[in-house]
């Protein structure tokens, strides 16, 4: 009897303790359940920040290579249409790209003061103090009273922390560099031009916005000076410097080919079977010259007018001296066994192709370009490279190849 009624006084003392520890038992739960709910929102709202830091970092590339193109007289007006809140802009596209994302089911609006625009250097740091045009920019995005309203939670009211603000930032940077090799990528063509220019009328071109016939030649429809390749003083042979970019060609439908569709990856792959990439000052590759220009691929040329590619850039077999009476030579060799020395490569768009036979012009503008198929040169942030071709040229100013824009914070 003795021992029944101790057995019942056991039984009642664990059913005590069990409720006494579900109390804290479920204030955990509770707690694991908000904790991970913030993490959560916490990944959607630096997912958000990312995203919006590479978006508005791509959008800087295009403004970066208009502010220092030459003969710009509107630096200032194209950094603050690079930098505030205007169609296409590189904030309004930071802006657009947060708020495809969501954080705790709120599709995140970004504002205009959470972005800011600095410049990163080549040791990473960054600074919102600089002159001429940023590399990077940093946005914050929000979960708090003053964007998206603050985070509600499920359990925290009953501990009288209904809602958590919460932020996230992310810093993303322009990288450019010079393009030393190109890389096949099945389906994928390369952006080309099958012309060549010579790397010191380039360098001219950014320093004076002279054209190699010693004028400053203005596009009509933007009023910033184009480089003017043909006709081309002294650029033998053909007065026009065409060249093959893939497997040696003599005739039109080929370069109209590269011209309009670039050059595949059989090309790219022929270009380095043949130890004619990588390219660079130091180790120049003889390319195969092409013919003289046709008129029939002026409409070509036409149709590729301001989409950007990049253009290999060649040392002359011969510049003038006072020991060889000053004479040019642009390529080695005459006729079908011409060949250029090629060093590297530039973006640009085809900004003029008019005109007709000896009448013809065709003029180029820098642009930015990422092409998946280019293997850049040491790949710095943009504007602290050291010229890889001229020493006396400032290389953040004509470098014009870019890899994607990449996280720094």
């Amino acid at each position: 009897m003795h021992s029944q009624r101790k057995n019942r006084i056991r039984k009642g003392a664990v059913a005590l303790l069990a409720c006494l520890l579900l109390i804290p038992l479920l204030a955990m739960l509770a707690f694991a359940i908000d904790a991970g709910w913030m993490v959560l929102v916490r990944t959607d709202l630096q997912n958000a920040a990312d995203a919006a830091a590479l978006a508005g970092a791509e959008k800087l590339q295009s403004g970066y290579v208009q502010y220092y193109m030459p003969g710009q007289f509107y630096q200032q007006s194209i950094a603050v249409t690079g930098t505030t809140n205007s169609p296409g802009s590189s904030m309004a596209t930071a802006e657009q790209f947060a708020h495809y994302n969501k954080a705790g089911n709120v599709n995140i609006s970004l504002q205009d003061q959470d972005i800011t625009y600095g410049f990163t250097d080549a040791s990473g740091n960054f600074t919102t103090s600089y002159s001429g045009f940023p590399n990077t920019v940093q946005v914050t995005v929000r979960r708090d009273s003053t964007a998206n309203g603050p985070v509600g939670l499920f359990f925290g009211r009953v501990l009288g922390t209904p809602s958590v603000a919460m932020t996230a930032t992310a810093r993303a940077t322009i990288y450019s560099g010079t393009v030393s090799t190109l890389q096949p990528i099945p389906g994928v063509q390369a952006h080309i031009l099958p012309v060549a220019l010579d790397y010191t009328v380039w360098d001219q071109f950014y320093n004076t916005g002279m054209s190699p016939d010693g004028t400053i030649h203005v596009n009509a429809t933007n009023g910033y000076p184009e480089l003017k390749i043909y006709p081309s003083p002294d650029n033998a042979p053909g007065n026009f410097g065409l060249i093959d970019v893939g497997p040696p060609q003599n005739n039109v439908p080929a370069f109209r080919s590269w011209i309009d569709d670039g050059e595949t990856p059989n090309d790219i792959s022929y270009l380095i079977n043949n130890n004619l990439l990588p390219v660079s000052m130091a180790s120049p590759q003889n390319w195969k010259a092409g013919p003289g220009l046709k008129s029939t691929l002026l409409t070509n040329f036409q149709d590729a007018l301001n989409v950007p590619n990049m253009i290999p850039l060649f040392q002359a077999a011969q510049y003038p001296t006072v020991a060889n009476g000053y004479t040019y030579l642009a390529a080695s060799g005459s006729g079908q066994n011409a060949t250029y020395a090629i060093v590297g490569f530039v973006g640009v768009v085809i900004s003029d192709a008019s005109g007709n036979g000896s009448n013809m012009n065709i003029s180029v503008q820098p642009t930015a370009i990422i092409d998946p198929t280019a293997v850049l040169q040491t790949a710095m942030p943009a504007g602290t490279q050291s010229s890889p071709l001229t020493p006396s040229v400032n290389a953040s100013t004509t470098i014009t190849t870019f890899t994607s824009a990449k996280l720094t914070q």
